[in-house]
């Protein structure tokens, strides 16, 4: 469990890191390029208002200029050339580019056709072109085609740059964060294995209380015989003494670090374990179904399969409703990649529960913990580490007032 912690710790803390620094990049990328467009298209309305050619004298805006990084030699530091359109005649009319002459003029009719009246384009080269519409008075189209090549491929080099910066930002925070986790989750390891030792001593302490009382509870029986005192001390020991071996096993199994896996045929394992169960529940008045595929061949632990199929049959049993239906199936995926096993029976009072709460340990249905039914709402908490101890996965359901328990290997 403090592995996963730590594990799952380092996954998020690295995951919002890498969005954090992905959205201030993504930022950086949009104030950039929104900046570039604006010079630009500043740059282009100068050029249009004095008749396509670059002015002798530009009315410097020092406030907006400065914000948009322009100043007075901005506007002789372009790269441009303008076409005048009137009658489906193209003529270039100023030339301030390393474009040639006729790829700017094909460059000139396909813009002609285009209804925005700004925007950029790709030419040949892996050159960016800018370009501003203007209709004059005549009724010609005057263009302007600004190469903002430079701009954007300052842009690839900011980003290249920063993208670089993030990846070795990363991997620092990673490394860093392997070693940090540790003392991280540290207090929670250790706070961890209290628990786990009280539980241990407290079990081994109670073990002789109870044993001293049941064995008192016989003798008095044997001296006065049975009456319901006894009864029910007997059987509030019997009840402790469950408790006691379930902290136990639920302990041991935390403890378990590895487990060996071998091909089983597990098939025949959940045959063997829900089998015995088929009286209880039809003496109960209850409906016993079970649909396993034979011959299936899954990587497991054959005690721990096996306990953990007992874990859910006793479960559905318990909460099964009075005269309804428990069903064990096993199969396999399309691929026969993974096994299923579905255990599932009538429960009309699980609509609108929220089932992740019954893998938490303690849980009941009731939660005055008044209920008949016997158990203390540890199994299915065991259920799931051992599903996880397997490699599997424990999910609860609940459909067409049938909740159901269905485990992945």
């Amino acid at each position: 469990m403090i592995k996963k912690l730590r594990l799952r710790f380092l996954w998020v803390s690295t995951l919002i890191l890498a969005l954090v620094i992905s959205g201030v990049m993504g930022i950086v990328y949009w104030i950039t390029s929104g900046i570039i467009m604006s010079q630009t298209r500043i740059l282009m309305e100068v050029i249009l208002d004095n008749d396509g050619e670059l002015p002798q004298q530009w009315e410097y805006d020092s406030k907006r200029g400065s914000f948009l990084a322009l100043n007075e030699e901005s506007i002789y530091e372009l790269r441009y050339f303008t076409v005048l359109i009137n009658d489906e005649d193209v003529q270039i009319t100023h030339m301030n580019s390393a474009i040639k002459e006729n790829l700017a003029e094909e460059i000139a009719e396909e813009l002609s056709n285009k209804k925005n009246d700004h925007g950029s384009v790709a030419v040949k080269g892996g050159r960016r072109i800018n370009y501003m519409k203007k209709t004059m008075d005549d009724g010609s189209v005057m263009i302007v085609l600004l190469d903002s090549t430079s701009r954007y491929s300052l842009i690839k080099v900011i980003m290249l740059y920063m993208s670089a910066l993030w990846f070795v930002v990363l991997l620092l925070y990673i490394l860093v964060m392997v070693n940090y986790s540790k003392k991280l989750v540290k207090p929670f390891e250790e706070n961890d294995e209290r628990q786990k030792r009280f539980i241990t001593n407290a079990s081994h302490e109670l073990k002789t209380p109870l044993a001293v009382i049941s064995a008192n509870t016989d003798l008095l029986e044997l001296m006065n015989g049975k009456n319901k005192w006894t009864e029910s001390t007997k059987k509030h020991v019997g009840k402790l003494q469950e408790l006691i071996e379930d902290l136990v096993v639920l302990t041991r199994l935390e403890e378990m670090k590895d487990i060996k896996l071998e091909d089983t045929d597990i098939s025949v394992l959940v045959t063997e374990t829900v089998e015995p169960f088929r009286e209880i529940i039809q003496t109960s008045g209850k409906h016993f179904e079970t649909r396993i595929e034979p011959g299936l061949i899954a990587k497991t632990e054959k005690r721990s399969f096996q306990q953990l199929v007992s874990i859910l049959a006793e479960n559905a049993v318990k909460y099964c409703d009075e005269g309804g239906n428990i069903c064990t199936e096993l199969t396999s995926d399309n691929k026969g990649k993974h096994a299923k096993l579905c255990i599932k029976n009538t429960y009309e009072s699980g609509e609108n529960m929220d089932f992740s709460c019954f893998f938490e340990r303690f849980y009941r249905a009731d939660l005055s913990h008044n209920s008949e039914i016997p158990g203390f709402g540890i199994g299915l908490s065991m259920g799931r580490e051992i599903a996880e101890r397997l490699g599997g996965k424990l999910e609860a359901g609940y459909e067409d007032d049938t909740i159901s328990f269905t485990v992945i290997l």
